[in-house]
């Protein structure tokens, strides 16, 4: 295994748009997306913990982004179980793929399709309907689509990632004018920023490889792949020591083999590895 290696991603910034004026009778998505605007002009801000704590946090949240507290009430929530990949339809003929302990609060109505990712990472493929935006809330950004499909993640209630599989998705922060993606495109965000790359079709694939649960590690450190790991089991990689931590591993690998990455990566790196009942340890 070639410990160091890394994957080509390209850094340019997608495709500039432009205005209204000029956008062509081929990019009807476009112009729904311009059209359905005045339907929400911030983002909802509905964090994992308004959820959590009984959904008063996230309910309040939604009055000041401009959707009434009664849009919430009766909201349907799909979960998936830590370890599992959970895959399910929507209403409208969207379907959703949750990652492991990922969760979704839906709330569909007349003239709009609501969603909030509370927590974890999930695949959205949205029925096109030009009439109701699809709207998904995911920390800090609201997620504007018509129809597509795209991936998001949510790392904490402040920072995820956005990644487009087909279609324009149009992403809002509430202070930055919107972000507008197409398919290849990839945005981390914060609370205040949004960071835009170019991947290739290829780079999108690997992301979505947990739901076949499997991921792509190469490039991480030690570490960090041990809190990958960390999202799909309660066997924990254990790492003392910051140097061996900071050894970077390459590889895709099963999500529910903790045990077999760790055998792998110290294997590679002229680790030693002891697994207990609850954890494994990486050593010199």
């Amino acid at each position: 295994m070639a410990a160091n290696a890394y994957f080509d991603r390209a850094a340019a910034l997608g495709v500039p748009y432009p205005p209204k004026e000029e956008r062509s009778a081929q990019s009807p998505d476009l112009w729904a997306l311009d059209e359905h605007r005045a339907y929400s002009s911030k983002p909802l801000g509905v964090s994992r913990r308004g959820w959590i704590s009984g959904g008063l946090g996230a309910m309040a949240a939604a009055l000041v982004g401009g959707i009434g507290l009664k849009h919430w009430l009766g909201a349907e929530s799909y979960a998936a179980p830590l370890g599992n990949v959970q895959r399910s339809a929507l209403r409208d003929g969207s379907a959703v793929t949750l990652n492991s302990s990922a969760e979704i609060k839906v709330a569909f109505k007349d003239a709009l399709r609501q969603v909030s990712l509370v927590t974890g990472e999930a695949n959205f493929d949205v029925a096109k309907d030009a009439a109701r935006p699809f709207i998904v809330d995911a920390g800090p950004v609201q997620i504007r689509v018509v129809g597509t499909s795209f991936l998001v993640r949510l790392d904490d209630d402040d920072r995820g990632s956005i990644t487009v599989r087909e279609g324009i998705v149009e992403v809002h922060n509430g202070a930055d004018n919107p972000v507008r993606l197409i398919a290849g495109d990839h945005l981390s965000f914060a609370r205040q920023t949004m960071k835009q790359e170019r991947l290739t079709m290829a780079d999108v694939d690997r992301m979505g490889l947990w739901q076949r649960g499997e991921m792509d590690l190469t490039g991480m450190t030690l570490a960090d792949a041990a809190s990958e790991f960390a999202r799909y089991s309660d066997m924990k990689i254990m790492i003392d020591d910051p140097a061996v931590s900071a050894l970077k591993v390459a590889g895709v690998y099963s999500t529910s083999d903790p045990a077999g990455f760790a055998r792998a990566a110290a294997l590679a790196q002229g680790l030693k590895v002891a697994v207990s009942v609850d954890k494994i340890t990486l050593s010199r």
